[in-house]
């Protein structure tokens, strides 16, 4: 209590919760049954005015502390008390360590809201009045000089006051000055004030000694991990047999409590343990698009109606699910790319990359790789030497997460809240819930009235497809954009995004899907047939003719076949494009059909002009060199060695003119 303006004052505190619930003081104050003459907050304490407080509240207030005008009269000891703060007692029971190694409690709610004890408040409260008591029991001057009142007096007010103010001293003056006693003669005056057994000891303790403190600590962490009930009772055989005492099944739980981080290890494993108790290393998100990409699994929690003929007979599955594999944007959680599928296969995994690839083509206008890339460990060696392994690390530099640690694995992270919600968003009431185990689960009685509705498995890939679209375009709490507009604004406007940009061949060869079949380049073109398709494509005029008739392998992007690669695994590296046909009614003919037209023709002429210079070319050179190629290929198989050779010589210039032939036996 204080005085405001002339006016009696109660603090927030000494009103709540002692005198009033917090939910009665939020309601007298919402409907302005009481009169708040200083706010709280910034490390103030609220005032309330004692006359403005409900008839039946000023009298449980009274309750409490007494007459608040003759409680008013002794604040100067309290405001003294003040003055006289003990903060090196406060930094001592802050830096306290109980027997159990925790720290003594300093909140003033627990974890579900309820009014908790602050033992380092309490404690530093109490140092802090035997101080102020030392000061005027050890200064009389003092005493008269500030309260003007006889020894005994003080010691009644005192006692008074601690009572009222609820401080953890006794309110009997005999029994307040042996405690003050111990206080100053104490080896740790602080430590006098802690009441121990509040916070337990060993006197009761079952579980003693360190042999069966270890067997019971071994049966806990078992990886088996039986129930408490259970390794109570074969404890309790041991501990017969061996003069220790029984325990109950409480005993087990709170051992369990208290040692939870080494059983862990013991009970589910090195990957469970390093998740759930080693340090988690902070880092930022990427600065730029692209810069690291991560991929994993997910079995999509929504329901399809699955029909399959097993012996004859129809079997309807109608709570089947699809496996998702999903290549993520770690700069802002962007889908880039997905696939679905049965199970997670290799195949699946190229194909999510493939339409990762495709999406980041149609929203940047290029073919751009990400830096680096992260996954787990499926299908993936030590050595890094797998198919997938390869795959991965000629995609980016290629880090993968560590085994069964899922919090090094940052896509596992995105599969929450927000992914979760745009999946109960959609329109089809097949919402699966988080998973078999989770504790949000689907109303059982719902999916039953439900499954019969469910969308066929044949439209999965349609409904997939409208998920990631709308998870694309979910806002970014953080900067108010959707992720899509968020990712291409960072896009353009980061140099380190645009590093990694690739051509069309280098495109299709990481990741396109090569033809069973090799193809011959004909006349026609390059003509294959895929999945019961026809298709055409033209060979580029300059590479037309040293490539005829070559035999050559075909590497296509199924999502885009107006573009293939071909090889002959030499010197042949191209990427050709469709051929388009050209009309052959004139009637058919569309604007600019005449010009590509004749275009073709000339293209043919000049390839045959070309084809005539240079065998024009070749005859020079034999005019030049006096050589007739006819007659030397009908001279017969008896010509002399040294003649044919000279003919040869003639032929790539090194003719010998100051040696004698005899060439009558040539003709």
């Amino acid at each position: 209590m204080e005085l405001y303006n002339d006016q009696l004052c109660f603090t927030y505190e000494e009103l709540v919760p002692k005198v009033i619930s917090v939910e009665n003081y939020k309601s007298y104050k919402k409907r302005d049954k009481i009169t708040v003459l200083v706010p709280g907050g910034n490390g103030r304490s609220a005032l309330i005015a004692f006359e403005s407080l409900p008839a039946k509240v000023r009298e449980a207030a009274i309750k409490q502390y007494g007459n608040p005008y003759e409680y008013l009269a002794k604040e100067p000891i309290a405001e003294q008390v003040r003055l006289n703060w003990d903060y090196e007692a406060e930094t001592f029971y802050n830096e306290y360590v109980l027997p159990d190694g925790s720290a003594l409690p300093n909140v003033e709610y627990d974890a579900k809201g309820k009014p908790a004890i602050n033992y380092v408040k309490r404690y530093t409260e109490a140092a802090s009045w035997l101080k102020t008591i030392n000061v005027f029991t050890t200064d009389k001057r003092a005493l008269k000089r500030h309260l003007n009142i006889t020894v005994t007096e003080f010691w009644d007010t005192v006692t008074d006051l601690i009572q009222a103010k609820d401080v953890a001293l006794p309110t009997n003056p005999r029994s307040l000055k042996n405690k003050l006693k111990l206080f100053n003669t104490s080896e740790c005056k602080y430590t006098s004030l802690i009441e121990k057994w509040r916070f337990g000891n060993d006197h009761t303790k079952k579980v003693k000694d360190e042999a069966a403190e270890a067997l019971l600590l071994q049966m806990i962490g078992h990886h088996d991990q039986f129930d408490a009930t259970v390794i109570a009772a074969k404890y309790n055989v041991w501990a017969v047999e061996n003069g220790r005492l029984p325990i109950s099944p409480a005993t087990v739980n709170y051992r369990a409590r208290q040692h939870w981080q080494i059983l862990t290890l013991q009970r589910e494993g090195k990957g469970a343990n390093y998740t759930k108790i080693s340090k988690q290393i902070q880092s930022d998100r990427p600065s730029a698009p692209l810069l690291l990409a991560v991929c994993d699994d997910n079995i999509i929690d929504l329901y399809f109606r699955k029909e399959t003929t097993i012996k004859g007979k129809k079997v309807v599955n109608e709570q089947y699910r699809v496996a998702m594999y999903v290549v993520k944007d770690y700069y802002n959680d962007y889908i880039l790319g997905f696939a679905i599928g049965e199970t997670v296969t290799k195949e699946l995994i190229y194909a999510a990359f493939r339409n990762a690839m495709q999406h980041i083509t149609e929203i940047t206008g290029g073919n751009y790789l990400f830096h680096q890339l992260q996954s787990d460990k499926w299908a993936i060696d030590p050595k890094l030497k797998s198919e997938l392994a390869v795959y991965f690390q000629s995609l980016a530099h290629f880090t993968p997460g560590t085994t069964k640690a899922s919090q090094t694995k940052r896509i596992e992270q995105s599969f929450g809240a927000i992914w979760h919600q745009q999946l109960k968003e959609l329109p089809y009431n097949n919402y699966a819930g988080h998973n078999v185990t989770a504790k949000e689960r689907q109303n059982p009685d719902a999916i039953q009235a439900l499954k019969k509705n469910y969308p066929s498995v044949d439209h999965a890939l349609e409904i997939c497809t409208e998920f990631v679209n709308n998870m694309r375009k979910t806002v970014n709490s953080k900067t108010g954009k959707c992720r899509q507009e968020e990712w291409i604004e960072a896009f353009k406007a980061s140099e380190k995004s645009k590093k990694r940009q690739i051509s069309q061949a280098q495109r299709i060869q990481l990741f396109g899907i090569t033809h069973p079949k090799t193809v011959k380049i004909s006349q026609k073109g390059l003509v294959f047939d895929l999945h019961k398709q026809s298709y055409r494509y033209d060979i580029p005029d300059e590479h037309y003719l040293d490539n005829l008739g070559k035999t050559v392998k075909v590497m296509y992007e199924p999502h885009n076949m107006e573009q293939v690669l071909i090889t002959d695994d030499r010197g042949l590296r191209l990427v050709v494009s469709t051929m388009q046909a050209m009309p052959s009614a004139l009637a058919d003919f569309q604007a600019g059909d005449r010009e590509r037209l004749n275009n073709l023709l000339e293209a043919k002429t000049k390839m045959m002009l070309g084809i005539q210079e240079k065998l024009n070319d070749r005859l020079d050179i034999l005019s030049r060199n006096r050589i007739d190629a006819e007659s030397i290929l009908k001279v017969g198989v008896s010509a002399p060695k040294e003649l044919s050779q000279a003919a040869n010589n003639l032929y790539i210039g090194s003719f010998d003119e100051d040696q004698e032939y005899d060439f009558s036996k040539l003709m």
